[in-house]
């Protein structure tokens, strides 16, 4: 007797980078991209941006303390050479925040997570695949995928919510909503200037983000990104607290060795299937685009 399993979902996560280098390519022609490749959802990296943003609010609201915030690589690496007379408030790179949110929102189902975009914050054990966007692209045309050439709006489909309420991009709390939520001004700084903003600010606790000063990749065009979103919402876009921001646990990452063959699905992978093609998901199993070593981040098999 078959040993029934549930095929695990094919989910991509754009970066805020891959969706500039994008242009004029849209999101919605980027979704109808992505299914015929044979993924099952397209995500957002903001997604794991208002995650960081909500938990960074919460902890100023919760201290009077001045608080240099971190969420990226670069940032961290260029802390470790500066002393600092202020706390630091770490948390994960937006990809593996939007990873954690994505695997426990589909949870019990598996998912295999591709992350297309260059933060280096995405070569982590949450994520399956990274690839930069530029082989990410190569290699829908390579099968005959068209960007341009797909529809500018969904036919069969819920669009996905791509809304900002806390975040900016890099995670950084929006400057408005940090105010109104934790009374706490946002302050872009540099590593050299850390302690003299500090000085600047009295016994004011402020929050410092110095993901622009560094280079962080996610953050680094946050007024051309703001012409390419959607309005600001006035209500959260994502509901996880439970979602785990400031560590590093463990996830084994799915491969095409755990996927059983499709003909041994259980009649509950088959209505699962179904409830996914009703609300504009794949109803088949992806089609896998051809091996290509150049250009990969990660030492997993991509496709």
């Amino acid at each position: 007797m078959h040993d029934e399993k549930v095929m695990p979902m094919k989910i991509a996560i754009f970066g805020t980078d891959s969706l500039l280098a994008a242009h004029p390519v849209n999101w919605v022609q980027l979704t109808y991209a992505c299914r015929k490749a044979g993924f099952d959802f397209l995500v957002p990296v903001s997604w794991g941006e208002e995650l960081i943003a909500s938990h960074v609010g919460r902890r100023m609201a919760d201290s009077a303390t001045t608080s240099v915030m971190s969420s990226c690589p670069l940032v961290d690496e260029q802390l470790r050479d500066f002393p600092l007379e202020v706390s630091i408030l770490q948390t994960v790179p937006p990809p593996v925040a939007c990873a954690r949110y994505v695997r426990a929102t589909f949870h019990p189902r598996q998912v295999h997570i591709t992350y297309v975009g260059s933060c280096p914050g995405a070569d982590s054990e949450d994520v399956n695949i990274h690839l930069e966007a530029d082989v990410f692209f190569d290699r829908l045309a390579g099968v005959g995928i068209d960007l341009l050439s797909q529809p500018h709006y969904f036919e069969d489909q819920v669009p996905v919510d791509r809304d900002r309420y806390a975040s900016t991009p890099g995670g950084a709390p929006d400057v408005d909503w940090l105010l109104f939520t934790a009374g706490v001004p946002l302050i872009e700084a540099a590593p050299l200037t850390i302690d003299a903003v500090a000085k600047a600010n009295g016994d004011l606790p402020v929050l410092m983000d110095l993901s622009v000063a560094c280079g962080c990749i996610c953050a680094r065009d946050r007024f051309r990104t703001a012409r390419l979103e959607p309005a600001r919402t006035l209500s959260p876009v994502v509901s996880g607290e439970e979602v785990l921001v400031t560590d590093t646990p463990t996830i084994a990452p799915t491969t095409h060795e755990d996927a059983p063959h499709p003909e041994i699905l259980s009649p509950v992978a088959v209505d699962l299937r179904a409830t996914y093609s009703a609300n504009g998901l794949s109803e088949g199993e992806p089609s896998i685009l051809p091996d290509d070593d150049s250009g990969l981040l990660s030492a997993r098999e991509p496709w």
